[in-house]
């Protein structure tokens, strides 16, 4: 089994990220669902552990970079064994 390689697409409102989603998800190695929850689950787990914050100096780089890509992994791991490329959509 390969780990998949995660792409994301963004874009303000009406500018066809949903459509480019249905597009990318013809292609049967690639899931590509519509707005993820994801990102905001991303951006607080960055804010509770970035540099800023209180536990930024207990945890490392290598850390974080683990602790990312856990989350992506644990979110799509129903995909993850059938798809080479996941497309995340979010706003964020």
């Amino acid at each position: 089994m390969t780990t998949p390689r995660y792409h994301f697409i963004t874009g303000l409102p009406r500018a066809g990220s949903t459509l480019l989603s249905a597009l990318l998800l013809q292609n049967p190695r690639f899931h590509a669902g519509m707005t993820s929850p994801v990102g905001g689950l991303f951006r607080g787990m960055l804010n509770q552990l970035g540099a800023g914050s209180e536990f930024g100096p207990v945890v490392t780089t290598e850390q974080r970079r683990r602790l990312s890509r856990g989350l992506f992994d644990s979110y799509y791991a129903d995909h993850a064994a059938s798809k080479e490329v996941i497309f995340d959509t979010n706003r964020m």
